[in-house]
């Protein structure tokens, strides 16, 4: 394999799926892009293999020992210590903004039903348990076998996020006044998710004038900007538009605001 033609990311994906369907104790529930869709053991798990790409494209005569990294990983998976003990892993959960239409799939596949909240814009707050190379779900089972209420789910994700913006929340400024544009791109998986700190979005009040417009078109990508020029809110809109359409992880084209300290749908002409 490793003397054709470099492959593209579906193909590499395609491939990656391929040698998944055949490891014992993995099963394949579907794939979107660079995500596959696992069940492993007791443990449902979103695995992004785009950072094993990035390492094929770097390397390509190196693809069998790339995908051999891979299925290593998962082969180590302890799914048991993500069951039986919160304490643990406490401080690798997170919360993750998903469409609320996923919880479609996990009814039609029959898997055990994520916990959830529901937020704005047909989105909901799901939780994850980050592992070294893919994000593990959390279902009411865990719950259940935790001996964990849903609030204090919530309040340990969020806490964790917030530590994890404080440390690493890496963003770029770009433009002045009601040019300037605040984007957040860490791409850790959670950048989106940043939505969920309205305090944090607020810093910026000062340096942008009007009111603070934000878009999440997709999981690794957060947007601030101001609403004083209304030919750069329709620009950005329409950008922020055609990316929740075209790339992963999509999201929603709907905009936002923080009013009164909470996060709200943003409403324009």
């Amino acid at each position: 394999m490793s003397d054709g033609a470099l492959l593209d990311p579906e193909g590499f994906a395609a491939l990656i799926e391929t040698r998944l369907r055949t490891e014992p104790g993995l099963a394949v529930r579907g794939r979107e892009g660079l995500t596959i869709q696992l069940h492993v053991g007791q443990s449902d798990l979103a695995l992004s293999i785009h950072n094993f790409y990035n390492a094929y494209a770097q390397y390509p005569s190196e693809l069998e020992t790339v995908v051999d990294t891979l299925l290593r990983s998962l082969r180590n998976y302890d799914s048991a210590r993500t069951i039986t003990s919160f304490d643990e892993l406490r401080e690798r959960v997170y919360p993750l903004l998903k469409p609320i239409s996923l919880l479609v799939t996990i009814r039609e596949r029959k898997l055990p039903m994520l916990v959830y909240r529901p937020f704005l814009a047909d989105l909901m707050i799901s939780y994850v348990i980050e592992e070294p190379s893919s994000l593990a779900y959390i279902s009411e089972q865990h719950l259940e076998r935790w001996g964990l209420a849903e609030h204090e789910l919530h309040a340990q994700a969020m806490a964790n996020l917030r530590r994890r913006t404080d440390e690493r929340g890496e963003h770029t400024i770009a433009g002045e006044g009601d040019q300037r544009l605040v984007i957040f791109k860490a791409q850790d998986g959670f950048d989106a998710t940043r939505l969920l700190l309205p305090d944090v979005i607020e810093r910026w009040r000062t340096q942008i004038p009007g009111n603070l417009v934000i878009g999440i078109p997709n999981r690794d990508f957060l947007i601030i900007f101001s609403d004083t020029e209304p030919t750069i809110v329709t620009a950005v809109a329409h950008q922020i538009q055609r990316e929740a359409a075209e790339r992963a992880h999509g999201l929603t084209d709907q905009l936002f605001t923080i009013t009164g300290g909470q996060v709200r749908e943003y409403e324009w002409d």
